[in-house]
């Protein structure tokens, strides 16, 4: 029996200045709400809504959006950094026949 693939999601979530904005870097989707832990929700809400479109839209060409390389350059730097959580996390698909995804998040304070 065929196992389903799994793909890989990383998000950068960074306080701002009155909010916290999370970043999903493979779709270059964004979200923004005023907790860690509603930015987490949203965020993830916005990647499994948007692969159900793109799902339901016969639309999988364009599922894939990278984020801009400077975007990719900080979460990278973060993710190096002292006082940044990173939470990995694996979801089922929001559609059963699709592959299920990880999301790893990279959560800075500073």
């Amino acid at each position: 029996m065929a196992q389903k693939a799994i793909f890989h999601l990383d998000v950068l979530i960074k306080k701002e200045k009155d909010y916290y904005s999370a970043h999903c870097l493979q779709f270059d989707l964004v979200a923004t709400d005023d907790t860690l832990k509603k930015v987490q929700k949203a965020i993830r809400d916005l990647c499994v809504s948007h692969i159900e479109n793109s799902i339901a839209n016969d639309n999988m060409e364009y599922l894939f959006s990278p984020a801009p390389k400077e975007v990719w350059a900080e979460y990278f730097t973060r993710l190096e950094a002292a006082g940044c959580q990173i939470k990995h996390e694996t979801l089922p698909s929001p559609v059963k026949t699709h592959p299920s995804f990880s999301i790893q998040e990279v959560a800075c304070h500073a």
